[in-house]
């Protein structure tokens, strides 16, 4: 009886996943971006094979060597410590100097932010937060992340607003689409390299604010960075992963109508190994199994089971819950608090 009830939630937490992703395409026609002239996308996406990225992605991304330059832009008293939010240039670069013109031509996304929530003493042991896709305004990824319960265990907690969310872009929230653009493949590798570089530059700005250990938790896309993460960095104490992307083949991915025309077979191909680089699937982790935390839901179709299965194989088989339902709808939510919290005591986060 109980396979069946899972078996039925998985179906139906796919069927509200299968709305949610058709939401996002009839709004896909409203964001007028232009389509780039087709000589020269080739040029840009030719770029990446010659350098060898396909082959080696994790050549593609780099980090921060330091922290940027930073300043508290508000700074407000709050029951227990205070909430902060910080602000720094990305001073991130475009591996393609092909890109860097349209790539800074979006003047908010020049500007990282970070909201700490901080008791006001130093080394507290502190929980960095990536939030998900369209998902950065603060109070509502503060809700999600359940940050009061995190402060009342005596750690800080801060978030890292990602690229093109929330003061890093402009116009509606439809906007925010500027991240995932199957028909600009180029610009968004781009962006999961900018997610990247700001990530470890938040870790940089944390230690000088005097932030103890520092673990990271990312859902949904904040969980597709949080895992490129652990592949690239040893530096976090811990990387979480809740109902983590970890590829955007298929539906999100290129179509027939996204490619240049005329592109042939091995344009095409070449495109679409491009869009599946930053992947965490062609990467290995840095950090031991035992500081990762993998957490997904069988009947998901925003971020597909099929890939957590593949992800955690290719990992050997790291910390990892799987849960009843989709990506939104879930039998057993409360599991996933349980996984999460459990875990936080096992890296010495605990209360």
């Amino acid at each position: 009886m109980r396979h069946l009830v899972s078996a039925a939630m998985n179906r139906a937490g796919g069927v509200v996943d299968h709305l949610f992703m058709s939401g996002l395409k009839i709004g896909q026609p409203l964001v007028k971006k232009g389509k780039k002239p087709d000589a020269r996308y080739i040029k840009e996406i030719q770029f990446y094979a010659d350098k060898g990225y396909l082959d080696n992605p994790e050549t593609f991304f780099s980090l921060a060597d330091g922290k940027p330059d930073h300043a508290v832009i508000r700074d407000s008293p709050r029951k227990t410590g205070r909430r902060q939010t910080i602000a720094w240039l990305s001073g991130y670069q475009t591996r393609s100097p092909l890109l860097r013109q349209e790539f800074q031509s979006y003047s908010a996304n020049r500007t990282a932010y970070l909201i700490r929530w901080t008791h006001g003493d130093m080394g507290r042991k502190t929980v960095l937060c990536l939030h998900g896709f369209m998902l950065g305004e603060p109070r509502q990824a503060g809700a999600m992340f359940k940050v009061g319960r995190l402060l009342s265990m005596g750690l800080d907690v801060a978030l890292l607003i990602a690229p093109f969310h929330w003061r890093r872009s402009t116009g509606s929230p439809l906007d925010r689409s500027l991240l995932i653009q199957p028909d600009n493949v180029t610009m968004t590798v781009e962006g999961f390299g900018q997610a990247v570089w700001d990530l470890s530059s938040a870790l940089h700005v944390l230690r000088h604010l005097g932030a103890g250990e520092t673990g990271v938790v990312g859902a949904s896309l904040g969980g597709f960075y949080s895992a490129l993460f652990a592949c690239l960095s040893e530096e976090p104490s811990f990387c979480a992963m809740m109902v983590p992307a970890v590829s955007f083949q298929g539906a999100f991915g290129p179509q027939p109508k996204d490619m240049p025309r005329g592109a042939d077979a091995a344009l095409r191909e070449t495109i679409l190994r491009l869009w599946d680089m930053p992947s965490p699937l062609h990467l290995a982790p840095k950090m031991t199994k035992d500081r990762i935390l993998v957490v997904a839901s069988q009947g998901d179709r925003l971020c597909p089971f099929e890939h957590i299965l593949e992800l955690c194989g290719k990992w050997g088989w790291p910390g990892h819950r799987f849960l009843t339902g989709g990506h939104w709808l879930m039998l057993d939510a409360k599991e996933r608090g349980r996984a999460w919290y459990s875990f936080l005591d096992r890296m010495g986060f605990g209360a």
